[in-house]
């Protein structure tokens, strides 16, 4: 609904079942005004509903299921601006970012911790407040005829506090970072485009992480921050029945040596190709008009 011509308010109903269980009804309001025609300036915010049914990994993994977890549920709001604007001296160029700042506060998170048997298993933390800003921004241009360079960079600061009630009087996990969850994180892609060729290059950042909830600075406690690298070329290639993608890529470019989960080393460089298969079959060739006379 617009009720004036730069404003914008819509509202949407959701609901989902999960075998015979129906999850309560799931509304969520938006809205976004242009705030700015220069520059394209746009304000948006919208506050949702949340309800998240456990997976059956959540509930059946073996080993480490936990058919007794509980629906997260909750509500998470946010607001945000962006931008949009270009100009085409000396050559094109395009530019637009945006941030945007998010509340969340969930009751009964599920979250994947490990246990003393050797393996990972689900439970519900009563009360975590997720919060944070995160920000984008994009340039795209063209110095030369057919060379496109588009650079695009993010940033994520994202508290995520378990404010749930101790589990026992030695419990120490109210009050701090969710484990595996970083607070800080950041990435760094930038692709160029001739022709059918195109090259991309991608830099991501992870702060530390935490693997235990009382977010102890011990040898096995936290995961030390990393920093990637991923590189890959791609060609395209045009045939009548079908279009081809061909894609080469190389992961951890620099052989970072990182854990993501505790006592699971990440793989060194790594190589993958990829072949992309588009048909065009049942495409009809616009025959040419002609006058009858």
């Amino acid at each position: 609904w617009q009720p004036i011509n730069p404003l914008g308010l819509s509202l949407v109903l959701r609901q989902e079942m999960f075998g015979e269980t129906w999850a309560p009804v799931i509304p969520a309001f938006f809205i976004d005004g242009l705030l700015s025609r220069k520059g394209n300036v746009m304000l948006k915010a919208s506050v949702s509903r949340n309800h998240k049914f456990p997976t059956l990994n959540d509930l059946y993994f073996l080993p480490g299921g936990n058919p007794d977890l509980k629906s997260e549920h909750g509500w998470t709001y946010d607001a945000g601006a962006s931008f949009d604007v270009g100009w085409k001296a000396p050559f094109p160029v395009s530019m637009g970012g945006s941030a945007t700042w998010f509340d969340s506060r969930i009751d009964d998170w599920i979250i994947w911790l490990p246990t003393t048997k050797g393996f990972f298993s689900p439970r519900n933390v009563k009360k975590v407040h997720a919060y944070g800003i995160e920000g984008k921004l994009n340039i795209a241009f063209e110095p030369f005829k057919g060379w496109i360079f588009d650079l695009n960079g993010s940033y994520s600061w994202t508290p995520s506090i378990n404010e749930g009630e101790k589990m026992s009087p030695a419990d120490q996990s109210v009050g701090k970072q969710l484990p595996y969850v970083p607070k800080h994180s950041a990435s760094l892609t930038g692709r160029l485009t001739w022709k059918s060729w195109s090259f991309l290059y991608k830099w991501a950042y992870y702060s530390e992480r935490f693997t235990m909830s009382s977010n102890d600075y011990t040898i096995t406690g936290h995961l030390p921050k990393y920093y990637m690298s991923n590189v890959s070329l791609e060609k395209g290639l045009k045939f009548k029945p079908v279009d081809l993608q061909l894609k080469l890529a190389v992961n951890n470019l620099f052989n970072e040596d990182y854990l993501s989960v505790l006592s699971r080393p990440m793989p060194g460089i790594n190589f993958e190709f990829f072949v992309g298969i588009t048909p065009k079959f049942g495409k009809k060739k616009t025959e040419p008009k002609t006058d009858n006379h």
